[in-house]
C-alpha cells in the first residue's frame, strides 16, 4: 500500500574540508570529506495473522490513555525499529622519502532504515470499516518515523561536521606504524559522536510516537464505526477467558 501524501525522504549530504590542527604543511592537498546521512524506508507491510487474543500484551511502547479508569485493548499496532548503520572510509598519503604517512577521513556515510509492519487482529481486519480506521491511525505511526528519520538525517549530518571539524578530519605525518592505531581512534571518535544522536532520536521518537496514541484519537477510532460496537463488545468480553 502507497503512503500518498507523505513528504518524501531527505538526505543530508555535505562536503567538507576544514583546517586540521594536526595536518602538517609537509602533507598533500586532500580531497574533500563527503559526510552523507540518508534515511532508507521500505514499503509498509501489513500482518493480520493474529487473533485479537494473540494480540493483547504486545509491547507497544505507549502510555494508556485511558489512566486508571479505563483497559486499553491492544486492536493493532505498527511494528518496526529506526536502524542506523555507518560506514567510515580512509584516504592515505606517503610523504616522500617515506618519512610519514598523511591520513583523512574520506568519507562517511550514514543509512538510518525504516521497516514498518501494521499488525491488525484478525477479526477487526475483517471488518473493512475497522480495518481502514486503525490502518489510518498505524499509519500516522508511520509518518512520524519518517519525519523522525528526516528530522535526524539533518541534525545527525551537523554534529558530524560540527564534532569533527572541532578535532579535525585529517592527520599526519605520521610514522606509518602509527597508522592503524590512529585511524582506529578516528574511526572511534564517529562512532562516540553517533551513538549518542541516535540515543536522542530514539527517545524524540518514543515522545512523538506517544502524542499519537491519545484519548481523543482512540476515541475516533470507534466513532468511525459506530456499526462495529455490538461486535466489538461481543468480543472483547472473551479476552479474560
Amino acid at each position: 500500500m502507497a503512503l500518498f501524501g507523505f513528504d518524501p525522504l531527505t538526505a543530508s549530504t555535505l562536503m567538507v574540508l576544514a583546517a586540521a590542527s594536526h595536518y602538517g604543511d609537509e602533507c598533500p592537498k586532500r580531497p574533500r570529506t563527503k559526510i552523507n546521512v540518508i534515511p532508507v524506508t521500505e514499503e509498509v507491510k501489513y500482518d493480520y495473522s493474529k487473533s485479537l487474543k494473540e494480540l493483547q500484551g504486545q509491547a507497544s511502547g505507549t502510555v494508556d490513555p485511558y489512566g486508571f479508569h479505563g483497559t486499553t485493548v491492544t486492536q493493532a499496532y505498527m511494528s518496526g525499529t529506526i536502524a542506523p548503520q555507518a560506514s567510515i572510509s580512509f584516504d592515505y598519503n606517503e610523504i616522500k622519502g617515506r618519512r610519514g604517512i598523511c591520513l583523512w577521513y574520506k568519507s562517511i556515510d550514514v543509512d538510518i532504515k525504516i521497516d514498518p509492519t501494521i499488525v491488525i487482529a484478525q477479526e477487526l481486519y475483517k471488518d473493512s470499516c475497522m480495518r481502514k480506521a486503525l490502518i489510518g491511525h498505524e499509519l500516522k505511526h508511520v509518518k512520524v518515523d519518517r519525519e523522525v528519520v528526516n528530522d535526524y538525517a539533518n541534525l545527525i549530518g551537523k554534529k558530524l561536521l560540527k564534532e569533527l571539524k572541532a578535532r579535525g578530519f585529517a592527520v599526519g605525518p605520521i610514522p606509518f606504524e602509527e597508522a592503524e592505531r590512529v585511524t582506529g581512534k578516528m574511526r572511534h571518535v564517529v562512532k562516540q559522536i553517533l551513538e549518542l544522536e541516535y540515543q536522542k532520536m530514539h527517545i524524540d521518537r518514543q515522545e512523538r510516537q506517544r502524542e499519537v496514541d491519545n484519548l481523543e484519537e482512540y476515541q475516533s477510532i470507534d466513532k468511525k464505526c459506530p456499526r462495529f460496537q455490538e461486535k466489538k463488545r461481543e468480543l472483547y468480553s472473551t479476552l479474560g477467558e
